[in-house]
């Protein structure tokens, strides 16, 4: 492989992430018409499920709950009033950080889903603009 040649797949990935519409240079089409089976490995490295966030979130909202009601039903009441904050403060982060977690693994799904149909629509492009450079006499 000629060293001009070579490609930043990680670049590329990062392109595409933050480009609202793919475009293919030259130079990427000169690549893959050389090895045309790498342009499907242009993809996100990560899959991200919709039921894990979803239960991430609930799980989240149940230990906030748990945290409220030991905080309010005196559950918890032997315990000196510095230790009983720290415990309940530690519940309760815990639950907020798992809502967290949850939202922006969400909002990374949804703009990692943008970048993928972006690779697949530059993929479509490198095929066609190569079929089309060995048509042409």
């Amino acid at each position: 492989m000629k060293k001009s040649l070579k490609l930043d797949h990680d670049a590329l990935f990062m392109r595409l992430f933050f480009k609202s519409s793919p475009e293919v240079t030259d130079e990427e089409v000169e690549y893959y018409r050389e090895y045309p089976d790498q342009i499907d490995e242009i993809t996100a490295p990560i899959n991200i499920h919709k039921f894990f966030l979803w239960a991430g979130a609930l799980l989240g909202i149940v230990i906030v709950a748990i945290a409220k009601f030991l905080k309010y039903s005196g559950a918890l009441s032997f315990l000196s009033e510095g230790v009983f904050e720290f415990v309940i403060d530690i519940i309760y982060e815990s639950g907020i950080a798992l809502i967290g977690a949850a939202v922006t693994a969400y909002m990374l799904g949804v703009v990692l889903n943008k970048q993928q149909d972006n690779a697949a629509k530059w993929r479509e492009e490198i095929r066609r603009r190569i079929k089309g450079d060995q048509t042409q006499p």
